[in-house]
């Protein structure tokens, strides 16, 4: 009986309303996607066309992203309709055994796949090749809204923060040892931080967090300057690329030769740019630039103006995100989109970072833009899931 009049309850309170359903949210996406096609044919096109190695198809890397993308779309309306408390009646810990087993299966040589000296890439029977860290990203959203979720408000140490942490901990050092990615490794792990840090009461532990991992990362700066001042030659080529960032004119041979390129094509673009196709370090100065380097090649051809309005419609996504989790009653449901605002977030920030060399060359794909199947497939599955969340969201009708 109780079960009834709660049901009956909660009808007469969404009696005259109707589910959210974010547009602007879906037609920023669409933008930023078709965008990517845009640029990621004027940045492969030539080189896709001269080389063998992608049948001198131009239109190779694009063919790719849209095959992605329209199945990221399908992957997206799908889960619009699927209520988040899907993702809560799978046990958190599934979610984590997942991660790593998808991440151990890069050891398993009939599975991994190399390219450029890494082994980033899974073929799985009849499944594309895949990235499995962009999977093991969302895999951490869902992982520690369910953890947080449990704990609800009452992180209000520093034990109680950083204790549920320790996983991802040792999930980051897992994906820096199977597939040698350090910037996968260092997102996954700064997600749940960064997730933790907006709900958590005990604003001084994650202040002296914070301030801690800049402190790290400070005496990690020092001690390779060091290291060289008195070796007089960093041969490992992770060292090389934070002494490139800081003098990046002196190890413009080797190691510093994609910042400078990035930093003329910006410097070239000027207000307008040189006009859509007509980039010059796309033709052999930066290779692959459709990936992580996209962004310079959008400054080089749009020029300030265009790289604003790209920056524009990601504030506009983040905004939209951040309306959803600010007005959905469950915390679960919060902390799903916080997550994923948090992922888009760093990774725009990351990579407009390292193409404007402030920070050392990590090598993070631009969402929805750079080129990259897994990739855009995996963030259209995230805002598939926002926008599921924002469906429980229940406003007047007009």
């Amino acid at each position: 009986m109780r079960a009834f009049e709660k049901i009956q309850n909660k009808h007469n309170r969404d009696a005259g309303k109707k589910p959210y359903f974010d547009l602007t949210m879906v037609a920023v996406v669409v933008l930023l996607v078709a965008f990517g096609f845009v640029m990621i044919y004027s940045a492969s096109a030539y080189q896709a066309g001269m080389s063998a190695n992608f049948n001198n198809d131009s239109m190779y890397f694009l063919k790719k992203q849209i095959a992605a993308a329209v199945i990221g779309f399908i992957a997206m309306g799908v889960l619009v309709f699927i209520p988040p408390k899907f993702y809560r009646m799978v046990p958190s810990w599934v979610y984590l055994a997942l991660a790593f087993i998808l991440m151990a299966l890069l050891l398993v040589p009939q599975f991994a796949k190399s390219s450029h000296g890494a082994t980033r890439w899974l073929k799985l029977g009849p499944l594309p090749q895949f990235e499995p860290v962009e999977v093991v990203k969302l895999l951490m959203i869902i992982f520690y809204s369910r953890v947080y979720t449990k704990r609800g408000r009452d992180l209000t140490t520093f034990w109680k923060i950083t204790l549920p942490l320790i996983p991802v901990g040792i999930l980051g050092l897992f994906i820096r040892f199977t597939s040698h990615n350090l910037s996968s490794a260092l997102i996954v792990m700064v997600i749940p931080l960064m997730m933790v840090s907006i709900i958590a009461k005990d604003r001084k532990s994650i202040l002296f967090g914070w301030l801690g991992i800049a402190a790290a990362a400070a005496a990690a700066v020092g001690g390779i300057i060091l290291i060289d001042k008195i070796t007089g030659g960093v041969g490992n080529f992770r060292f090389g690329r934070v002494l490139a960032w800081l003098s990046p004119e002196k190890y413009s041979s080797n190691e510093g030769f994609q910042v400078m390129q990035a930093l003329y094509a910006i410097g070239s673009g000027g207000l307008f740019g040189k006009g859509l196709g007509e980039s010059v370090v796309k033709i052999g100065s930066i290779s692959e630039a459709q990936n992580d380097m996209i962004f310079s090649i959008i400054c080089e051809e749009l020029g300030i103006f265009g790289a604003v309005c790209i920056i524009v419609l990601f504030a506009i996504l983040i905004y939209r995100l951040f309306i959803i989790a600010a007005n959905t009653r469950d915390l679960f449901n919060a902390l799903l989109v916080i997550g994923i605002m948090c992922h888009i977030s760093v990774q725009v920030i990351l990579n407009i970072a390292v193409v404007t060399n402030s920070v050392p060359n990590t090598g993070v794909s631009l969402p929805f833009i750079s080129a990259g199947g897994t990739s855009v497939l995996l963030f259209l599955v995230e805002i598939g899931i926002a926008l599921s969340v924002g469906r429980n969201i229940m406003i007047e009708k007009k």
